[in-house]
């Protein structure tokens, strides 16, 4: 961060109604003043449950150095702080976000899709810092509250910057492209997400493709080879654009898979570009397809080979993404608890398979979220798939869930190994008699669920 709180006043047109002992450095900006850190900037935030405003006193007591301030909003005017009025903070951050982003020229990736943009998006950043000093997203920071949080991060020193953007309805990816100014767009697939809101894979898709629309002429669109609807859209922008996938034609491929000295090589191919053998960094078909975006991403800013290798060997994943987690008790656990539909728990559960490479498999699947009219089949549908995955136990919670287990059972699955829970502790308590030395049981569901609250009761059990 490079701005002085009057800086931020004059980007802002907002109005200064205290000026403090002195104008500094802003360290960063945030929006809980539990998290606030000495030289920070508070911006009180209107939520569901509170008011932001209610705690800019905390703020202040933890070291905040200025804050904006709703205009005509009544409180109390810390001697310390440096305040601003605007009409709504939110805007007033969005705002500044945009003007601060025109300061810096850099390079821009901008990242979407319904299944794995996270996970490419973690790719990305460790391709591209084998070279660059590389601002990634962090957390959930990816909509209109967290990505001008992450805008603001950047610094002189930043050579690059991979921002992951999410989105519940149209309009909201054009918004955060319109702030961030991507130079490349990657969007990762089109899934059932968001089916509630946007009624057809047809309008996930138009909704993802606002990314590609806020390019430049210039910039490029790196898309799945595999998903119709979005090599469609891309075509009709008459961008560069790469694609990816298995399928013969995509601009760079995956064409071969071996084993060497007991590690997995897959081979990527790309037109013009000489071949690449590299070990996957992840477990799962379906990360080979994240791996080939960000090998796209790297050649397209002219990393050689040997720096996507190296950066793709330090790769860091965001939390509760195909997290594995070997517990006392002996069995190993994959938490890929971040969020869930009928694709992602169809991959999970082939991960599942390929890491556990014949031990005993457990699955612990909950609902499913935001589904739309696919919602009773896309969960039928898990189970079917949970059936066909040669699982020991199937434990299933929620609701919706109930509809995994019965797609279990009508695909074969006996109803003695199905279970149905109705708390994460019950759960836990299962899997203790279920569970032997070397098993793997893997965690997931839609983020409401909070899947990973089985794991933390499993660990307090042995505590």
């Amino acid at each position: 961060m490079e701005m002085s709180c009057r800086a931020v006043a004059t980007a802002v047109k907002g109005k200064i109604i205290a000026e403090g002992p002195e104008d500094r450095w802003i360290r960063r900006f945030v929006i809980d003043s539990r998290q606030v850190s000495p030289g920070d900037f508070f911006v009180p935030l209107a939520g569901e449950q509170t008011d932001g405003h209610k705690f800019i006193g905390h703020a202040a007591q933890k070291g905040a150095i200025g804050c904006f301030v709703r205009e005509n909003a009544m409180v109390e005017i810390p001697p310390q702080l440096f305040m601003i009025a605007v009409p709504d903070p939110l805007v007033a951050l969005q705002e500044l976000a945009a003007f601060y982003r025109q300061k810096f020229d850099l390079s821009v990736v901008g990242v979407t899709g319904s299944v794995g943009k996270t996970t490419t998006k973690d790719l990305i950043a460790a391709v591209l810092s084998a070279r660059f000093k590389t601002l990634k997203t962090e957390g959930n920071l990816n909509n209109e509250i967290g990505l001008p949080l992450m805008l603001l991060r950047l610094d002189s020193s930043v050579e690059a910057a991979v921002l992951e953007m999410g989105m519940s309805g149209f309009g909201e990816i054009k918004f955060l492209a319109g702030l961030a100014r991507p130079s490349i767009g990657v969007i990762t697939n089109i899934g059932e997400s968001h089916l509630e809101a946007l009624g057809s894979r047809e309008g996930i898709a138009r909704a993802k493709g606002e990314l590609l629309e806020q390019l430049p002429a210039d910039g490029l669109a790196i898309v799945n080879a595999e998903e119709p609807l979005l090599v469609e859209f891309v075509q009709k922008l008459k961008r560069p654009f790469i694609t990816f996938g298995f399928k013969q034609g995509a601009t760079i491929r995956c064409t071969a898979e071996t084993v060497k000295d007991g590690r997995k090589l897959i081979c990527l191919g790309q037109e013009n570009f000489p071949e690449l053998w590299l070990e996957p960094p992840l477990p799962g078909k379906h990360n080979l397809y994240n791996l080939m975006a960000a090998v796209a991403v790297g050649r397209h800013l002219k990393l050689a080979d040997s720096e996507i290798v190296k950066g793709l060997k330090d790769v860091t994943l965001s939390a509760m993404r195909l997290e594995t987690v070997t517990l006392p008790q002996g069995y190993n656990i994959i938490n890929d608890a971040y969020n869930a539909s009928p694709t992602s728990m169809a991959a999970a559960l082939e991960v599942l398979q390929e890491l556990a490479q014949g031990a005993g498999k457990i699955a612990v699947l909950g609902d499913m979220l935001e589904l739309g009219d696919l919602e009773k089949e896309g969960h039928l549908q898990v189970g079917r798939l949970a059936a066909k995955s040669g699982l020991k136990a199937l434990v299933v919670m929620g609701r919706r869930a109930r509809w995994i287990a019965q797609g279990a059972e009508a695909a074969g699955m006996p109803g003695t190994a199905i279970f149905s829970c109705a708390t994460h502790v019950q759960a836990a308590d299962l899997l203790q008699q279920l569970a032997e030395k070397n098993d793997w049981i893997l965690l997931k569901g839609s983020r409401g669920m909070k899947m990973e609250e089985v794991l933390y009761a499993l660990r307090r059990g042995v505590e």
